[in-house]
């Protein structure tokens, strides 16, 4: 079944560490930083009103669906020329303010033991829609090619930025395995591009009734391991 499998590429967040709780943490630690030196700004708006703010203006633009880095500066930029401060300087150092708590995942608790044994049978990659770092998060290590929307100016499930792994990797699509949790963009996505797809469902959430049923489900990377060898 994955006798032809030399790669094995992974979603990031949901898929090898819990994502809401990383970005929430991330956002505290900026609004934190920003009430020390940019008091005007927290003045005017709480945490909750600052997240519902950037999500009002990461609308205006479609760009910002393929590169939340961008957005993230942008409305720094912005929300620090509202309140009379140097845009530029508070989207600069804002902005690695948050980059670096965002770097800040953990795990679930079978990623790196199973990373490390699989990277022993197979070449590892990732492709992610958002703006974690695999050598900032610490699988530089295990991670052979990794890219991401805001890299290529397209998002999954655009095939595009699966045949651009399979590039970086001198593979075939039918030679690559993706594990990710959404179903849309990382199972149905990778499928159409030719990769072979595993759904990570660690939630237990049903199937979305509108799309074809997925060809495999493990419920973590120990379930892949075992999936993978049978």
């Amino acid at each position: 079944m994955f006798d032809q499998i030399t790669v094995i590429a992974f979603d990031l967040d949901d898929t090898l560490w819990p994502c809401m709780p990383t970005i929430h943490r991330a956002e505290e630690t900026l609004y934190q930083w920003l009430q020390r030196h940019y008091p005007r700004i927290t003045e005017n708006y709480d945490p909750l009103q600052m997240i519902e703010l950037r999500r009002e203006f990461s609308a205006r633009d479609q760009s910002y669906a393929v590169d939340m880095t961008l957005m993230r500066r942008d409305f720094l930029r912005h929300i620090g020329e509202l309140h009379d401060y140097d845009g530029r300087q508070v989207a600069r150092h804002g902005f690695d303010v948050f980059f670096e708590a965002r770097q800040q995942v953990e795990f679930y608790d079978d990623v790196m033991p199973c990373l490390q044994r699989l990277g022993q049978k197979y070449r590892l990659g990732a492709i992610s829609n958002g703006n974690a770092s695999v050598e900032h998060v610490g699988l530089g290590h295990l991670i052979e090619h990794s890219v991401s929307a805001a890299e290529l100016k397209v998002a999954k499930p655009d095939p595009l930025i699966y045949e651009h792994l399979a590039e970086r990797f001198d593979a075939s699509p039918a030679e690559i395995v993706y594990v990710g949790d959404h179903p849309a963009y990382d199972v149905v996505g990778s499928i159409e591009a030719g990769y072979q797809a595993v759904w990570i469902n660690r939630e237990r959430m049903p199937w979305p009734e509108h799309l074809p049923e997925p060809p495999h489900q493990v419920a973590d990377l120990h379930e892949l391991e075992a999936l993978l060898s049978g």
